[in-house]
């Protein structure tokens, strides 16, 4: 089976499950990705295929890196150009310090509101559908954050275009940095670009593209930040069977557990066993 872990780059004007689709097409295996990508950003995709897809949840928190271009001075309802202009101000008078104060008075925070234009829930009704009616839904912040920015070309004008390299936690929308820079600078801000440059281990400068042929990476990348435990045979066939093991040492949470150096199981060891989480079918 094509059990593995893509690296895709993904085209501005595509869904996140256009290129998961498009991998289960080619592989004739099941696929999903690791975070989503708004249909106007690009940048990496990593897809998980065939019995990788069981290990995504082991990997979807990990941080990610963009390069975003956000305008000051013009605004949209969506924060991106997915929506008209609605909103302008002269941003002539804004300076690059300035910028970088609101910068990292933002890196201070600890939570963050989706934008209104969002997948997100409220009373079952998803945000994006409220929004389209000219209704606003009350998004409640979550826990995320903007963990490093570097200012990477500031033009001013009436409306001021910052470039910025971004690294975020899981679940951080970079919307709604547009949006919040915009408020802590009394105007308007959009994303007027996005590009998704990392997830976790993983780099766009080892991605392919739609036209290229792509190359299946092995799926431990996807928990090699849990720590490995070596298990003999007869261990890995009970494991595959979904039996718990006797837990040797001090070992606490999530461990990835190998048996002659292949993945076969995410078990949790806690009350002195292991216990299966996540069991891969065990190859003899």
């Amino acid at each position: 089976m094509n059990d593995g872990v893509l690296l895709v780059v993904k085209p501005p004007g595509c869904s996140s499950q256009d290129i998961a689709h498009a991998m289960r097409r080619l592989l004739g295996a099941p696929c999903g990705h690791l975070g989503t990508l708004d249909p106007l950003a690009a940048g990496l995709m990593v897809v998980a295929a065939g019995r990788a897809t069981r290990l995504v949840r082991y990997a979807e928190g990990r941080e990610k890196e963009y390069v975003a271009e956000i305008w000051l001075g013009l605004g949209t309802a969506s924060q991106d150009f997915a929506e008209p202009p609605a909103a302008r101000a002269d941003a002539g008078w804004l300076t690059l310090a300035g910028v970088e104060s609101a910068i990292a008075a933002e890196q201070q925070k600890t939570m963050q509101r989706p934008p209104d234009f969002s997948a997100r829930q409220v009373g079952g009704e998803r945000a994006y559908h409220a929004a389209r009616q000219g209704r606003r839904l009350d998004l409640p912040e979550r826990p995320a954050r903007l963990l490093g920015a570097e200012v990477l070309a500031f033009r001013p004008g009436e409306v001021a275009r910052l470039r910025v390299r971004l690294v975020v936690s899981s679940g951080y929308y970079v919307r709604s940095l547009a949006r919040d820079l915009g408020q802590r600078l009394h105007l308007p801000g959009v994303l007027a670009a996005l590009v998704r440059t990392a997830s976790g281990p993983y780099r766009l400068a080892a991605a392919r593209t739609l036209e290229e042929e792509p190359q299946l990476l092995p799926m431990d990348k996807l928990v090699d930040h849990l720590p490995a435990v070596e298990l003999g045979p007869a261990e890995g066939r009970r494991l595959a069977h979904g039996q718990r093991l006797p837990l040797a040492g001090e070992r606490r949470g999530l461990c990835a557990a190998y048996v002659g150096g292949r993945l076969v199981a995410v078990v949790d060891a806690r009350d002195g066993v292991f216990h299966p989480e996540t069991v891969l079918a065990m190859e003899d």
